[in-house]
């Protein structure tokens, strides 16, 4: 696979394996049993030894970080390079492992942990920031669309992308139900951007 950029996906995966340092250091102080999901409540309802938390879940998040960037590098090389774009893209993995790691090991070891707000507030931020990037792209893949229309739909999304990540982090503000409605509110904010997409494309 020739269009793979080894650089980026050498630095990225090494960072998805860098919670294993604090891991490794906090080894005797964490349970042998630690808590890796929680219900909106904030209440752990899964869990898994030390080890697999340590040394499995960052392994695995490094598979799902090799099959993001061969996502991305193969739409650069198909489509052309969206610098910033792509950097945020691929780093939304890492920057997720390395935080939910720590957050996993901070509530074993009794910090006052908020995982719902916590998580409400990093989902929230990556909507943002992709939304930012969103209505500089001029084209959408798989459809052969003008640059305008291209243009359109994709400022409609992040547009849509923005008032989505600003619910997201005011849901910390107020009761777990309302981390709930914006999870809901999910499924129309993607049935209106196909809905716009569609009746955008068919213009003439």
């Amino acid at each position: 696979m020739k269009f793979l950029q080894w650089k980026s996906l050498t630095i990225t995966s090494l960072f998805c394996l860098l919670p294993i340092l604090p891991g490794v250091l906090l080894w005797d102080a964490l349970p042998e049993t630690m808590a890796i999901h929680f219900n909106i409540y904030g209440v752990p309802d899964g869990f898994a030894s030390k080890g697999f938390v340590v040394f499995a879940l960052p392994a695995l998040m490094v598979v799902l970080q090799m099959i993001c960037c061969a996502i991305t590098d193969f739409n650069v090389h198909k489509h052309g390079d969206r610098k910033k774009f792509v950097t945020v893209t691929k780093w939304i993995i890492p920057c997720l492992c390395f935080v939910l790691q720590l957050l996993t090991f901070g509530y074993a070891l009794g910090w006052n942990v908020d995982i719902r707000k916590s998580v409400a507030l990093i989902v929230g931020a990556i909507f943002l920031v992709m939304g930012n990037y969103l209505p500089k792209f001029d084209y959408i893949k798989n459809y052969d669309l003008d640059t305008e229309k291209a243009r359109k739909i994709n400022r409609f999304i992040g547009y849509e992308t923005v008032i989505m990540g600003f619910l997201f982090c005011l849901s910390v503000f107020f009761p777990p139900i309302s981390t709930i409605v914006c999870l809901l509110l999910l499924l129309p904010y993607a049935g209106i951007a196909v809905v716009y997409s569609i009746i955008t494309a068919r213009k003439k």
